[in-house]
């Protein structure tokens, strides 16, 4: 290999691999650690509570439902998240819960969800606690059932599945971070030593000759007069 041409091949990525590996590992293990800290210690955490709606397209109770009337409550599915998500509804939600959070604050709390194809909508609500986040939710279906029968004089809603919440965070995901952590840990610091053992043209073994500058050996006097300890010098 010489100066302008430069190649890289495995054995030389397991040569600084091996060579640094103990450094590697301390800074991953560091990092993953400090990623744990962060996620279970540091970030504060967030809980969801959802529930369920049934949207129909009629009022009244039928025993007989036609194609039409599922395609448009389908539809309506997808106008009630968008109906729900409103600045007013926001509003209503802060003032009659009494809640401490801002309206846009309160409003990316708000989440929505659509089963494909059906007529259910499922909605949740983050907060810093399960029972903020159950109490939210109870508050913001109870708003939504009083919007839908204002704006939405033909159809119908109805609670399948009442508020709740299973208590476990949403945010951090610790998983997440170990991965992230043990990740960043290892490829930086891998690359910060690869970046120094490409960047160190001294000559330190016979075998450099030729891997720096492509400059084959054929014979070699070894000099002992050298300052720096553990290395050599050829002539």
């Amino acid at each position: 290999m010489n100066n302008t041409d430069f190649t890289v091949d495995i054995k030389t990525l397991l040569r600084i691999l091996q060579k640094y590996a103990a450094i590697i590992a301390a800074v991953t293990i560091a990092a993953t650690f400090a990623a744990f800290v962060m996620s279970e210690f540091v970030l504060p955490k967030k809980y969801s509570a959802s529930a369920k709606f049934y949207i129909e397209n009629s009022r009244t109770q039928s025993e007989i439902v036609n194609i039409q009337d599922i395609n448009a409550a389908r539809n309506m599915v997808n106008t009630c998240a968008e109906l729900f998500t409103t600045r007013d509804v926001a509003e209503r939600l802060k003032t009659e819960a009494n809640l401490p959070y801002s309206v846009n604050e309160i409003m990316d709390m708000i989440n929505m969800g659509t089963s494909a194809n059906t007529e259910f909508l499922r909605v949740s609500i983050t907060a810093a606690s399960p029972r903020m986040a159950v109490y939210m939710l109870e508050w913001f279906v109870s708003i939504c059932a009083e919007e839908f029968d204002r704006i939405i004089e033909s159809g119908r809603i109805s609670l399948v599945d009442s508020p709740y919440s299973t208590g476990k965070a949403v945010f951090p995901d610790t998983i997440l971070f170990l991965i992230l952590g043990f990740f960043v840990g290892f490829v930086l610091t891998y690359l910060i030593v690869f970046v120094k053992e490409i960047l160190d043209i001294k000559v330190k073994a016979e075998d450099d000759l030729f891997t720096i500058y492509d400059i084959p050996v054929f014979a070699e006097v070894m000099c002992f007069d050298v300052k720096v300890k553990g290395e050599y010098s050829y002539e």
